[in-house]
């Protein structure tokens, strides 16, 4: 029974373990650059990157062996459990958001809606398809086959949100309390594998926590911000670490940080007038159920990620890094998690009314077919990848 109770999470690591092997054996990606980086390491031509954990673990289970088919087996192993944890940490978001729900066949729903969002992509358009024949590079889409640190930090990202997200609602927390070393734990995890949500994580929780802020509580609201600061210290700690120490860099020429044109990274790939119809399509179906259900914006999981959402979008805006890097887009990541989160908030708001009449009205009929949209957009890009042999 419990092979049987589990076989969702086999077939979608063994699913995986395909999809990521054959992506790094046949389409040239950020992942076969790791990889080549830990065999610096293992040579010592180079150091690890301040964020190391990835290039760590990969490395212990190559028994840190140069062998590069055997990383990439390794890697490829390494990033489907990732995928199972982003798979079974999203189930179990979506369940206890939906618990009151009153639905037929709830397990098998959530367990279809928990694979799809792992698909789930940027709906392409005419213009870009065609025109710009780009489907990844100027989107935001909710899931990348590409990066593999990122791919790595997503379940530790969304249970991040999740922990905080049941913290908000606790009035009174002590330093012994469990949830706080929890949090703590897991910024410390998101910070050594990619920081990318934590830049966001730091100020909106911050905002969120501080927003009904008491005077005579304040000693409350310090053990609240415990792990903000924690991530705060170690974030500066790996600032410092790669733009001015330079550790582990594959560049000669240094790296800062800087203020850059709104939306610089963006308008490298599409025009400055398609950059709000481009953000439209990769938000399509969160976008469309707040214009149909207005209370959505009373939804706390909702309204947390979107807040993030909306921070990632001005940091992407603004900063860039200047040097050799300034068109990597490395402060664009902390937009896809929040892209994901998005969407998982999103249906596990709507889930609940799929109940009754309303799961066949037409607005419900819409809605769940922009969902589906999203997911058939992710399909069409794996297939764009393997013909094209190209992720952008």
């Amino acid at each position: 029974m419990t092979k049987l109770k589990n076989l969702d999470n086999i077939i979608v690591f063994v699913l995986f373990l395909i999809l990521f092997w054959f992506i790094m054996k046949y389409i040239p990606t950020d992942m076969g650059i790791h990889i080549q980086s830990i065999v610096k390491v293992n040579s010592g031509e180079s150091s690890y990157l301040p964020h190391f954990l990835f290039f760590f673990v990969v490395n212990v289970l190559s028994f840190f062996s140069s062998d590069v088919s055997l990383m990439f087996f390794v890697t490829a192993a390494v990033l489907s459990f990732a995928t199972v944890g982003k798979f079974v940490i999203s189930k179990m978001v979506i369940s206890e958001l939906t618990i009151d729900s009153k639905l037929r066949f709830k397990s098998e729903i959530i367990k279809i809606i928990a694979f799809g969002l792992l698909f789930c992509f940027a709906i392409p358009d005419v213009y870009s398809f065609f025109n710009l024949k780009l489907m990844y590079l100027g989107r935001t889409p909710s899931v990348v086959w590409h990066n593999s640190t990122l791919i790595s930090v997503f379940p530790f990202a969304i249970l991040l949100f999740w922990w905080q997200l049941k913290m908000f609602s606790k009035e009174h927390v002590s330093l012994l309390n469990r949830d706080v070393w929890i949090i703590i734990i897991l910024v410390v995890l998101n910070i050594i594998i990619k920081p990318s949500f934590i830049f966001v994580y730091l100020p909106v929780t911050t905002f969120i926590i501080l927003k009904n802020f008491e005077i005579k509580n304040y000693k409350n609201y310090a053990i609240k911000l415990f792990p903000v600061f924690i991530g705060g210290t170690f974030l500066l700690i790996q600032y410092l670490s790669i733009y001015h120490y330079q550790t582990g860099s594959l560049h000669t020429n240094k790296s800062s940080l800087t203020i850059g044109t709104p939306f610089e990274f963006l308008r490298a790939f599409i025009p400055s007038w398609y950059v709000p119809i481009a953000f439209l399509f990769s938000f399509a179906f969160p976008v469309a159920v707040m214009a149909y259900y207005k209370e959505v914006l009373k939804y706390k999981p909702f309204i947390y990620a979107l807040y993030l959402t909306i921070f990632g979008v001005l940091i992407s805006a603004f900063i860039v890094e200047d040097g050799p890097r300034r068109y990597h887009g490395n402060f664009t990541w902390q937009n896809i998690v929040c892209a994901y989160l998005l969407l998982l908030t999103t249906v596990t708001f709507l889930l609940p009314k799929l109940k009754g009449e309303n799961k066949y009205s037409k607005k419900s009929i819409i809605l769940w077919s922009l969902f589906l949209l999203h997911f058939l957009s992710g399909i069409l890009y794996l297939f764009k990848m393997y013909f094209t042999g190209k992720y952008h």
